[in-house]
């Protein structure tokens, strides 16, 4: 019996070798698109960059080991379920929240890395928001456990903001470093509330329900600009409202429609270093781009699978180097693009 075993091993073993050395081959024409917005012969101002769905789109290799349990019990499922939120940080490490898996899933894009977040002080049951700060530490806002709990870049749970019965049922989240803010989307209480990001202390809420300016219907998603402006996607009331430093209305953009620049289902939000506002729409399955008065500048994506292509866009988020990234829900990918400050010519 125990010749047997050995012989089964070694079978797998040299299978197992055999997969290690095989590489797919593929081709410069196969691992190039270029797509960019508008089409030619305007001036490209956004350039798809690329798509992650999984850890084997980082590149994240497996140790032999690893890949001799996987073979013997079969591969862990760690692709996206219903990414709704995503955030990246100055390390490139790009975090997804995803409420269907309960989970959040890291990907270090520099070194090929790959891990989730699966438990604060408790297990999560609604992650939904994210964002992270100067160190790299993630915040993610949780529906179910109606608090923010924070985690070091390495995803060890390190505290807890807003709990208490501070939050009904939190959603997205941004970040003002330069003033130390957090602020956190309340949906059913129809207001952002605004938290100090050091010591976790409530200071104010922003809106309240209605309909006039300065008011919130069930807002969804919320960012920041790079002046400090607070921008809330109004969700209910088909709008973008605009916030400034002290959370008082300045100004309100959009409203429900079937033709460009209006919104059938608005959802995340993100603003780039030179003010433009990004807005995805699930009903029109792409992102509208608006100048700070709230004119359309651009319109990009449709219904589809295919890269550049949305299925229920949601969460949205734009890096420093002005890359954006698109949580596309149902097509279960992230996608990347970057704005091009300057104009390229087609």
């Amino acid at each position: 019996m125990t010749v047997l075993r050995w012989l089964l091993l070694g079978m797998v073993v040299a299978l197992l070798c055999v997969d290690l050395q095989a590489e797919p081959v593929q081709s410069e024409e196969e691992a190039v698109i270029d797509l960019v917005w508008p089409p030619k012969p305007s001036p490209a101002r956004i350039r798809y960059v690329n798509t992650i769905a999984s850890f084997d789109d980082i590149k994240y290799e497996k140790g032999f080991w690893e890949k001799f349990w996987e073979l013997i019990r079969g591969e862990e499922q760690n692709n996206q379920l219903k990414p709704m939120a995503v955030a990246v940080d100055d390390n490139g490490r790009m975090s997804v929240a995803d409420p269907t898996g309960k989970l959040v899933h890291v990907y270090d894009q520099k070194t090929g890395h790959y891990w989730v977040i699966e438990e604060a002080d408790a297990p999560l049951t609604l992650p939904i928001g994210l964002a992270v700060d100067e160190k790299g530490n993630i915040y993610v806002s949780d529906g179910g456990l109606k608090k923010v709990c924070v985690f070091s870049p390495k995803g060890e749970y390190l505290r807890s903001i807003g709990g208490g019965g501070q939050l009904e049922r939190p959603t997205s989240i941004a970040i003002d470093l330069s003033r130390r803010l957090l602020y956190v989307v309340d949906t059913p209480a129809h207001t952002v509330k605004v938290f100090n990001l050091d010591d976790g202390s409530f200071i104010r809420a922003v809106g309240k329900r209605g309909r006039e300016g300065g008011e919130l219907n069930f807002p969804a998603y919320v960012s920041v600009g790079p002046k400090g402006y607070l921008y809330v996607n109004d969700a209910l009331n088909g709008r973008i409202q605009i916030f400034d430093l002290d959370g008082k209305f300045v100004n309100t953009f959009g409203r429900f429609g079937d033709v460009s620049g209006t919104f059938a289902t608005p959802k995340g939000i993100a603003v780039d270093s030179d003010g433009n506002i990004y807005v995805a729409d699930a009903g029109f399955d792409n992102i509208q781009i608006f100048n700070r008065q709230g004119r359309l500048l651009l319109g990009f994506g449709r219904s589809g699978q295919a890269p550049g292509e949305f299925w229920t866009p949601s969460g949205m988020y734009i890096d420093g180097k002005d890359r954006l990234y698109v949580a596309d829900a149902y097509n279960r990918r992230v996608q990347i693009f970057q704005y091009l400050k300057t104009a390229v010519k087609q």
